[in-house]
């Protein structure tokens, strides 16, 4: 490789990486903000933020390495000229494409690979970023007790305390109304103090309340109004286990994601061809009344590849014929008078075509009569 080339690459290269770079914080930036909301409160760990943002930074290569491509071109070639190397270059000789051979060179390859960035690693990288989305869209927000506020995010309970200890976690002044269950029967327990924590597994509520009283109100689903009762219980120490879902992360199957961003060329082809033989299809039958109904006769553009055999029995009749041609061809034999008599369904096309007539035979007197008037 030329002295020169490795000058003109070396000045390239860099900017472009840096550029690079740049450009995909700032547009990873704005798919952070876009998506912090469902981020935010749902006990996720490093690894799978990691796992989003390495999906995402995936999606966002077809959009920057343009930009970076573009910019680091802008770059070089006014540092050369800047610096008048682009001048020194030219009055040696090399003309401008020469020049720029080697850029030309390293953007060919590099659309090339990005061809395949986008036809293949962008489609995958989009269904695992939707199915992550996803997945963290269905849990639960994580267990955060406000001073003085209900906690709504467990279904059919609302748990409010009066002081959380950050260091210990020892709630004070606890309020739990549990309406979860089916025959309308609700819970109220008020403790002096407590703990409420998830177990490691995520899949169950532990609680531990001390002095404190639970009242149950019994209703009948029929009669609540006159049929209920009330129960209350004392308690030093209590503790429960309450089965939840939605605070772990359950993951989805990723083929369940199918659309036009997960799909590479082939599959989007193979789409294409199968959207246009449904379409044809219901063409087809939309318009198949309207063909039995000889609305579009004279149209060859409602009947492509269709074997229509009335079309083709019309082919030699007449313009009356063929108005009558969808009736039913009932012949009606002559009478001796050689008049047929009128009937409404009859097709007098076809039945003079059908016909077997004997020629008319001349008679031979005639026949010399005219011969020799012909030979006078």
């Amino acid at each position: 490789m030329k002295t020169i080339y490795k000058l003109v690459l070396k000045s390239y290269l860099g900017p472009m990486v840096l550029t690079f770079f740049i450009i995909m914080f700032v547009l990873m930036m704005n798919v952070l903000w876009r998506y912090i909301d469902e981020l935010v409160g749902k006990g996720l760990d490093p690894g799978t933020i990691i796992e989003l943002l390495c999906y995402a930074t995936i999606n966002m290569i077809p959009m920057a390495l343009p930009l970076s491509m573009l910019l680091a071109a802008i770059m070089t070639m006014g540092n050369l000229g800047e610096n008048y190397e682009l001048l020194a270059m030219k009055s040696a000789g090399m003309s401008l494409p020469k020049i720029m051979k080697p850029l030309l060179v390293v953007v060919g390859l590099i659309s090339i690979g990005s061809f395949f960035i986008i036809n293949d690693l962008v489609p995958y990288a989009n269904k695992k970023f939707f199915r992550t989305i996803y997945d963290i869209r269905q849990m639960n927000q994580t267990l955060e007790f406000q001073d003085g506020l209900f906690f709504n995010g467990i279904d059919g309970m609302s748990i409010r305390v009066g002081h959380q200890n950050q260091e210990t976690g020892l709630l004070t002044d606890v309020l739990i109304y549990d309406n979860r269950n089916a025959s309308g029967n609700m819970t109220t327990t008020v403790a002096d103090s407590g703990y409420i924590r998830l177990s490691d597994d995520k899949r169950f509520l532990e609680i531990t309340l001390f002095n404190g009283e639970r009242y149950e109100q019994t209703r009948n689903a029929s009669q609540w109004y006159n049929k209920s009762s009330l129960q209350r219980n004392k308690f030093e120490l209590q503790k429960a286990n309450i089965s939840i879902s939605g605070f772990e992360m359950q993951r989805t199957d990723a083929d369940l994601f199918n659309n036009a961003q997960t799909k590479n060329i082939t599959e989007l082809q193979y789409e294409i061809d199968t959207l246009t033989q449904q379409v044809n299809s219901a063409t087809t039958r939309s318009y198949d009344p309207l063909l039995k109904e000889r609305i579009f006769v004279r149209d060859t553009t409602v009947i492509t590849d269709r074997n229509d055999s009335v079309a083709v029995e019309k082919r030699n009749f007449r313009p009356i014929d063929a108005i009558d041609s969808w009736r039913p061809s009932t012949c009606v034999p002559r009478t001796e008078s050689g008049t047929r008599p009128f009937q409404p369904h009859a097709t007098p096309g076809l039945c003079s075509r059908s016909t077997n007539r004997r020629p008319k035979m001349r008679s031979t007197s005639s026949t010399a009569a005219r011969s020799n008037g012909t030979a006078r």
